[in-house]
């Protein structure tokens, strides 16, 4: 299900985190975002000190065609915004090894058959 939060950025209700959530919350949010090609269902997992801030930051790359990641930059330039969500996919507290999350949430997504960028 996705839903748009403001005018220029949709986000998807995950099964782990809802994105809209950190919209309204005071402090900043740690975790994973996650690019999803709705098309091909390839994902990004990428960490985050403050989601909010990633998700504009990641907009803006993809928007501008200088995402670094240019297998997704390609097919967004391609495909458009409207087969693409940003997401919050884990959150995590101020005490989680990031990488270590990253790492488990690769694999986790891989043995469900996901491809990764």
């Amino acid at each position: 299900m996705q839903i748009c939060i403001v005018s220029d950025f949709c986000f998807t209700y995950d099964t782990y985190v809802n994105s809209a959530d950190i919209f309204s919350r005071p402090g900043k949010v740690r975790g994973i975002i996650a690019i999803r090609n709705l098309k091909t269902g390839r994902t990004l997992l990428e960490t985050t000190e403050d989601a909010v801030s990633s998700f504009r930051s990641e907009r803006f790359a993809l928007d501008l065609s200088m995402h670094p990641v240019e297998s997704l930059q390609k097919e967004y330039s391609s495909l458009g915004l409207e087969l693409f969500t940003i997401g919050l996919d884990t959150e995590a507290d101020e005490n989680t090894d990031l990488g270590a999350l990253l790492r488990k949430r690769r694999e986790e997504l891989e043995a469900e058959g996901i491809s990764l960028y």
